[in-house]
């Protein structure tokens, strides 16, 4: 048998024919492929089968970044099945969301959500956009995220804050210099000031006995981040499900299903503040304070219906998720750019000397006089957003975008980080230079609808509602961390930039330092 007329594996296909066959697959691809780009925005070209779901492995929001550099500020993205418009640039950014702002407040479904709620998208960050979505909404700005519910916790933030900086301070005084590990002192003051909020328990701090509770919030936190940042090829491809079972992505799932709900039952205690409730309308106990699952327990949705625990379950622990590593992660990586820039930390004690003199701490009305440290947190935000990239939304409806049709259920995803660091709006853009907030204090970074350019708590509905609140705690922790301590790197140690995607922003190495009281300090 001559070698050109071999037989293949399958029975009567020689090699030429199932090479023939094979070029005329790629080229029919390649055709389609090339006709459908012509009527969307510039983008990466896609594999077969999978398109670019590459990019959103590693850090997806400095791959996209780059991207843009070549396809411009708004990229499509053929994510398996699935159609994705990418933003990065404020200019974008601020076309789409003025006119498309409720088509696309709407949320995809995802493996994770499926089998950790158990089906249900009732959470403020995960339910579709709707009469629900809206009363969920409502509820929490009123009774959470409103100036008078923010003016009064403002003694809680203080206590929290104050708790862990006896902390900081006790180190410093006791034996050989021991290094702060700043990552636990700020997830400690944000976790305790937000389940304080809600449900008036703390978990943190030298008070706190039950360090199996600390222990599972902790893993909590690590569960619900680790799985938001899968990609769930089903989510994309869904004739290949059968591909979680096989990497097992299933099977974590269901596990970390169940331990979210053994802790998270014990954490809310949904049933208890039932029966409590009852009781104090027969008993008319004046000194109970309530906290947000009584006001829960109490609320009427629109259709006459109260929330089902699971539903009350689902909006708590969103609130956690939210509040916790966000802010902490920021004010850490504050810490970070600040030992890298010692000329800027001196300058910002110097400022806090001047406001707030070292016979006093900081005070949550000195935020307001304190321009340089506000212009270093809005830097702060800028370099280092606390989530890089939108949680992805969904349009509910086809819509025009940039001239060019794009069908119901198209996914959008803003890349904050590339917008954040647009040459075109920030000269030197990787560079940390707080000055550039000082010389333009009116940019607000958090309404989310004033200066796209500066947009760290997202745009538009489907923004963090709790942006003010966010943005009090980060001040207040950064500024109690300069304005009562020195801080220098341990001996030999090297200052690492280099971060870790897993929804929030982290850093790599988690950020460890020598601290040495100033005045002020033992004013606590």
């Amino acid at each position: 048998m001559e070698v050109g007329e071999s037989r293949w594996w399958w029975p009567g296909i020689t090699v030429t024919t199932a090479a023939s066959l094979v070029i005329s697959t790629l080229l029919v691809y390649v055709v389609v492929v090339q006709l459908r780009r012509k009527s969307f925005p510039p983008g990466p070209w896609p594999l077969p089968i999978f398109g670019n779901l590459g990019v959103l492995s590693g850090l997806p929001h400095r791959k996209l970044h780059k991207l843009a550099a070549k396809y411009g500020g708004l990229m499509y993205l053929q994510l398996g099945q699935v159609p994705c418009l990418v933003v990065c640039t404020a200019a974008v950014a601020k076309e789409v969301f003025k006119a498309h702002d409720a088509t696309f407040s709407d949320r995809p479904k995802r493996l994770d959500h499926k089998i950790i709620s158990g089906t249900t998208y009732k959470s403020l960050t995960s339910a579709p956009y709707g009469p629900y979505w809206r009363q969920v909404r409502r509820v929490c700005n009123t009774e959470l995220f409103s100036p008078a519910v923010h003016a009064s916790h403002e003694l809680v933030r203080k206590e929290e804050i104050h708790d862990m900086m006896k902390v900081i301070l006790d180190k410093c005084q006791t034996g050989p210099a021991t290094a702060i590990d700043l990552k636990s002192w700020t997830t400690g003051v944000t976790a305790n000031n937000m389940t304080r909020m809600l449900i008036n328990k703390r978990y943190f701090g030298t008070d706190v006995t039950d360090q199996q509770e600390k222990k599972d919030f902790e893993q909590v936190n690590d569960h619900v981040l680790g799985a938001i940042s899968t990609v769930y090829i089903s989510d994309f491809i869904p004739y290949l499900a059968v591909v979680e079972k096989l990497q097992g992505h299933i099977t974590k799932l269901q596990e970390i299903r169940a331990f979210l709900r053994r802790v998270l039952g014990k954490i809310f205690e949904v049933e208890k503040h039932r029966q409590r409730s009852l009781e104090r309308g027969q008993d008319d106990d004046a000194n109970h304070v309530p906290d947000f699952v009584d006001v829960l327990l109490k609320t009427r949705l629109d259709d006459g219906e109260q929330f089902t625990d699971g539903e009350i379950i689902s909006i708590l622990s969103s609130m956690i998720f939210a509040g916790t590593d966000s802010s902490a992660s920021t004010v850490e990586w504050a810490m970070a750019e600040l030992m890298a820039h010692p000329d800027i930390r001196k300058k910002a004690q110097e400022e806090l000397d001047a406001v707030v003199g070292n016979a006093r701490v900081v005070q949550e009305s000195d935020l307001p006089n304190l321009p340089f440290l506000t212009a270093i947190v809005k830097e702060t935000f800028r370099l280092h957003p606390p989530v890089p990239l939108s949680l992805p939304r969904s349009s509910n409806q086809p819509c025009v975008v940039a001239n060019r049709q794009f069908p119901a259920n198209t996914r959008l995803i803003l890349n904050i980080f590339a917008i954040h660091r647009d040459p075109s709006v920030y000269e030197n853009p990787d560079a940390f230079q707080p000055s550039r907030f000082v010389e333009h204090p009116e940019v607000d970074h958090m309404s989310g609808q004033s200066y796209y350019e500066l947009i760290p708590f997202g745009v538009g509905r489907r923004m963090c509602p709790a942006s003010h609140l966010g943005n009090t705690m980060v001040c207040l922790m950064l500024a109690h961390l300069l304005h009562s301590f020195h801080w220098s790197l341990p001996a030999g140690a090297t200052l690492d930039m280099a971060e870790v995607y897993k929804l929030v922003g982290f850093r790599k190495q988690p950020l460890s330092l020598l601290a040495e009281p100033r005045s002020p300090a033992f004013l606590y």
